[in-house]
């Protein structure tokens, strides 16, 4: 049944998908797709979404069925809050409640609740988008988790290390993920020391789990090779950009925010802003020979305040995820194509057992490991790390030796690198 919103707009029952998403407990489930959706009706928009506008919210980011069970809930709550109290219509992304008079926040003080307390910690974090989200996402579930322990009226100035441990503990987080969860909230502790709110770094002062590194997959150049092929045809946007990012050596998060503007062809060089933790390095990094063409594809018509890779990876106004790179990976190439005897071919059309066959479990970012490794093996030398913008402990090289780093540049844009011959 739909309910009523302001201006005649209206939105269904929330639903889930999978249905029986509380129940699920096998491993195998995490191949379905989950996601949390509602139809939003806007009379204004009747013509152009007739059925309602599909109000989607994904879910297969979350790697284990306890994050993805947490998120559904959490979306369950939110979602009618969204429409109802705070009024937002997803078709034009505006709010229709109108503004009211902007209320001074509360700052932080020591004889502030203390979720409160964290929330306004969070809002005054400087990082990267993708560092603010994952520490509102670990203090969504650690607000439910002080709920349940009854610690919601402590005072933060009150609020010890045994507070934060258990509350930690309680809720039941594998060792790689206590050991993330650890790190953001020492960065909410160091907001909180500068006004008082706390006596220490509580969860920088708690122990790091123990956890086992695992190896990471990884592409043969031949394997590599044959998925480009693959790409060529089916999907030449994400060929092309699959070269130039391989070349690169740099991040999908680097290239996503690259404009037009930024690429200079001529000398080899791009500018662009690296975003490490709380940090903005702007840094120039070099075009390889091999790699010329694959930025010419790239700049093809492209105005000089576009982003170079917006929707679908060609030029336009908006800045998209580069997450959507990893959901393009899965989609085009682990979900399409499988291994035999170091062949690859498409799913669709293979006549015997699949069983005979195995998946590309490799992730995009393999690419790049891939490649430094090359270069560090034929270069000899740590140009590696230079095309990677990986920071150096030889702090004169990396601030007063300006000349160096730019004959590094130079001999950076000497270097051929042929290996995918694509």
């Amino acid at each position: 049944m739909a309910k009523s919103l302001l201006f005649d707009c209206s939105y269904s029952e929330v639903w889930v998908h999978p249905e029986n998403w509380k129940t699920l407990t096998s491993k195998k489930s995490l191949d379905l797709n989950w996601y949390v959706e509602c139809k939003f009706y806007d009379p204004v928009f009747k013509k152009k979404y007739p059925k309602g506008f599909p109000f989607r919210k994904k879910l297969n980011r979350f790697k284990t069925l306890e994050e993805r069970k947490e998120a559904i809930e959490i979306l369950l709550k939110e979602i009618p809050i969204l429409f109802e109290d705070k009024g937002w219509n997803p078709i034009t992304k505006k709010f229709m409640i109108p503004e009211e008079k902007e209320v001074v926040p509360d700052t932080l003080n020591p004889n502030l609740p203390v979720m409160k307390a964290f929330r306004l910690a969070h809002a005054q974090i400087k990082a990267s988008d993708k560092h603010v989200n994952q520490i509102r996402f670990a203090l969504n579930r650690f607000e439910k988790a002080i709920n349940e322990l009854k610690y919601q009226d402590i005072k933060i100035i009150d609020f010890k290390r045994s507070h934060l441990k258990t509350t930690l503990d309680h809720i039941n987080l594998s060792d790689d993920y206590y050991n993330k969860f650890r790190a953001y909230f020492s960065s909410l502790f160091y907001e909180l020391l500068d006004y008082d709110c706390a006596e220490s770094n509580y969860a920088r002062d708690l122990r790091k789990r123990k956890t086992v590194k695992k190896i990471r997959d990884v592409l043969e150049i031949d394997t590599l090779k044959q998925i480009l092929s693959f790409l060529k045809i089916k999907y030449p946007e994400f060929y092309n950009y699959t070269n130039l990012f391989f070349y690169s050596g740099a991040r999908s998060s680097e290239l996503f925010r690259l404009k037009a503007k930024d690429v200079d062809l001529n000398n080899q060089e791009y500018k662009v802003t690296i975003q490490k933790g709380t940090r903005y390095i702007e840094t120039t990094k070099i075009i390889l020979p091999n790699a010329i063409r694959y930025w010419e594809k790239a700049l093809l018509g492209a105005k000089p305040n576009e982003y170079l890779f917006s929707k679908n990876l060609v030029p336009g106004d908006e800045m998209v995820n580069p997450d959507r790179i990893t959901r393009r990976w899965k989609s085009h190439v682990k979900n399409k194509l499988l291994i035999k005897d170091g062949q690859i071919y498409e799913k669709s059309k293979i006549l015997d057992s699949l069983s005979k066959y195995e998946p590309i479990t490799a992730d995009f970012y393999a690419l790049k490991h891939l490649f430094l490794d090359i270069v560090d093996e034929k270069s000899n030398s740590t140009v590696s790390s230079q095309l990677a913008s990986h920071t150096s402990s030889n702090i004169t090289n990396k601030v007063y030796l300006v000349g160096k780093k730019k004959r590094e540049n130079e001999a950076l844009k000497k270097i051929t690198i042929n290996v995918l011959n694509a």
